[in-house]
């Protein structure tokens, strides 16, 4: 009787282990009807949607007390697990406040996705978008002189000192104040979205936080390389119906479409 009882209990041991497995199981897995709307938002596919949920339920397992989101801290972490590495802390801040969609001071699942496939994978209007939101440093929807030097200083400080090259923060300013005068066509001394998507037009460099490459001294193979990436996104752009390329005095000439 003893030994029937003790195989019964033990029994019901192991299928509370079950269950409880199944239930830490599911909860540690993203269903699959949100997979398939994450990936039909976004260039990834179900595979990659699911990869990118093990990475975050990694980190954001980290702070027990917010098992559903990631942290300022953990932030970092989350984009070089995924393949993207940002060693300023500028920009770093920027990107988690262009991340940080409903403004909570932490990332979810979702914004995290949305987030990694502007970076990633964005169209050239996700991208264009992406970096005026890091400029935007106070998240004011304008981007002044100072918030464009301080971000083009941080990434280039970081860049040249990795070479161990030294950097003339002059030269920014006198490439910032430029871009201000040309484009600020309100005179008002800030940089809204159709003003900055005009500077990048001539300055395609900007999106990914650059100044021009002359003044940065880039070498010429990463040049040509940025110069094809902005072959590919303004080919996007035209196609999208926000950007219109015209010929003139033997020279294509590309302008943003005003929204009607």
């Amino acid at each position: 009787m003893g030994n029937k009882q003790a195989r019964a209990d033990k029994k019901e041991t192991a299928g509370q282990g079950v269950e409880q497995n199944l239930q830490r199981e599911q909860k540690e897995s993203l269903p699959s009807k949100e997979i398939r709307t994450l990936a039909k938002k976004t260039p990834f596919t179900t595979k990659e949607v699911s990869d990118l949920f093990k990475i975050f339920k990694s980190l954001a397992a980290q702070t027990p007390s917010q098992p559903d989101v990631i942290l300022k801290s953990q932030f970092q972490g989350a984009l070089e697990e995924a393949g993207i590495n940002v060693k300023d802390n500028t920009r770093l801040i920027g990107l988690f406040t262009a991340f940080d969609k409903n403004e909570s001071g932490t990332i979810n699942f979702r914004e995290y996705v949305l987030g990694m496939s502007a970076c990633s994978k964005g169209t050239a209007r996700e991208k264009i978008s992406l970096s005026f939101q890091v400029y935007d440093v106070d998240n004011s929807g304008k981007i002044t002189q100072e918030e464009m030097v301080r971000v083009l200083t941080s990434v280039a400080k970081y860049e040249k000192g990795a070479k161990g090259e030294s950097l003339d923060p002059e030269v920014i300013k006198k490439f910032v104040a430029e871009v201000f005068e040309k484009y600020d066509q309100r005179k008002n001394n800030v940089l809204t979205y159709d003003e900055y998507m005009r500077a990048v037009m001539n300055h395609p460099d900007l999106v990914e936080y650059r100044s021009d490459i002359t003044l940065l001294g880039t070498e010429e193979s990463e040049a040509s390389e940025a110069k094809k990436a902005f072959d590919q996104w303004v080919e996007q752009g035209v196609k999208a119906g926000f950007l219109k390329a015209e010929e003139k005095d033997g020279a294509t000439i590309y302008s943003v479409i005003e929204p009607s």
